[in-house]
């Protein structure tokens, strides 16, 4: 198994972040192409997702060809052999791309045996790169590179005061389910945002722009990155066993939350399934 030092992965991934990003925003606001649907009539794909990651699995298969790439398109690259693993997703938040809404980011997260070593979420039109790597802090690099922000969760420690974030499944019947959970979430906290990129919102769990978030994904690319971000600025992330789909799966929050978000999101699920007869 081959060693690979965090700054080496990140400054890959920071490569091949720009890449797809520069693509990205090429082709933003045109008409889509290619554009067809995967897990559900609602949720898209088109030839700018699959040219971005084309883009992003180039690059780590030219620098790293022994790693395993795990992509959200399909691309597959190295025999593993190396035991570093690459997860991407070229475009998080393929529907607001789509929908001309300037919110989505590409994510890249590299991990070896340990878990998570580095990762990057990259917001291309706002230019902002979020940054981390394991042991060596979450940073925020602005547009016009200027000096990097160290990025710290917020303190807030009543649930009462917590701005919350989260995502919806593509799946009708999952988000009957998360619309139950979410009845008992919303007016225990300051209020919620759903913004349509997991990976941004964990980027800003990380930077204090949120509290808290939680959400049903199960794709690692939709969450290493993110979650390494939000660890690396001082905050928690827990990977819960959800009995059903629509029940949350990733939680981060600053560590002050986090155990009283647990218990709420336990209560919310019950009681969710309650209110839609179902059985725990």
């Amino acid at each position: 198994m081959s060693r690979l030092h965090a700054s080496e992965a990140l400054a890959l991934a920071e490569r091949c972040a720009a890449e797809a990003g520069a693509i990205l925003v090429g082709r933003f606001g045109r008409p889509a192409e290619g554009a067809s649907t995967k897990s559900s009539a609602t949720d898209p794909v088109s030839d700018a997702d699959r040219a971005a990651e084309a883009a992003i699995v180039r690059g780590l298969r030219a620098a790293r060809p022994a790693d395993r790439i795990i992509a959200e398109e399909g691309s597959a690259g190295g025999d593993g052999s190396s035991g570093i693993r690459w997860f991407v997703d070229p475009l998080d938040g393929t529907a607001n791309y789509l929908y001309g809404i300037p919110h989505w980011s590409v994510a890249i997260a590299c991990a070896d045996a340990d878990g998570a070593l580095a990762g990057v979420v990259f917001d291309p039109l706002k230019g902002e790169l979020f940054l981390g790597c394991r042991g060596g802090g979450a940073w925020l690099r602005g547009p016009g590179g200027g000096p990097d922000r160290r990025l710290a969760v917020n303190a807030v420690s009543d649930l009462a005061l917590a701005l919350a974030s989260t995502g919806f499944s593509y799946q009708a019947h999952e988000r009957a389910r998360q619309a139950a959970i979410l009845a008992t979430i919303l007016p225990r906290v300051r209020d919620v945002r759903r913004h349509g990129s997991a990976a941004l919102d964990l980027a800003w769990v990380a930077a204090g722009r949120h509290d808290l978030y939680f959400e049903s994904v199960s794709h690692p690319w939709d969450w290493v990155a993110g979650a390494l971000l939000v660890t690396e600025a001082g905050g928690r992330v827990s990977e819960l066993a959800a009995a059903s789909g629509g029940e949350p799966r990733i939680v981060a929050s600053g560590a002050a939350l986090h155990e009283s978000l647990l218990a709420l999101l336990r209560a919310a699920v019950q009681t969710g399934a309650e209110s839609l007869n179902l059985s725990r």
